[in-house]
């Protein structure tokens, strides 16, 4: 094999692995992004099921909605019911769960992961209160 057609293997060789390697970081790094609009986009929801839920109850209070439940769990019984069913972590494994840590007359607490982080907001643990999101 001539020199020149064993510098063009290297060559091609080293360009695919590149062009492979970057792909696989694009696919993981979007990904993650979309699992972390997903997860606000949820929280946007859950935001304005439990105002809708204290304007017409008069209290942020969820039957059988517990500290330490997983959110789509939470949905109430009798009149007493909630549209949250559908809101479940796109990974849902371990502590990448929508867990409600309070549930009162006058508040509710509900903690979720971002993997990634989006703009200001930094990967890590948040919440969503009725004052909003926040850490």
């Amino acid at each position: 094999m001539p020199k020149r057609t064993k510098i063009k293997f290297i060559i091609y060789a080293v360009l695919f692995v590149l062009a492979t390697i970057t792909l696989v970081w694009w696919f993981v790094f979007n990904s993650t992004r979309v699992r972390d609009y997903q997860r606000l986009g949820d929280m946007r929801v859950l935001e304005a099921e439990m105002n809708a839920y204290f304007f017409k109850f008069n209290t942020y209070k969820i039957p059988e909605c517990t500290s330490g439940s997983v959110l789509n769990f939470c949905t109430g019984r009798g009149d007493n019911t909630i549209s949250v069913g559908n809101l479940v972590d796109p990974i849902s494994s371990e502590n990448l769960r929508y867990i409600v840590t309070e549930m009162s007359d006058n508040g509710f607490r509900v903690e979720f992961y971002l993997e990634g982080g989006l703009l200001e907001l930094q990967k890590g643990k948040y919440a969503l209160t009725r004052d909003g999101l926040g850490r």
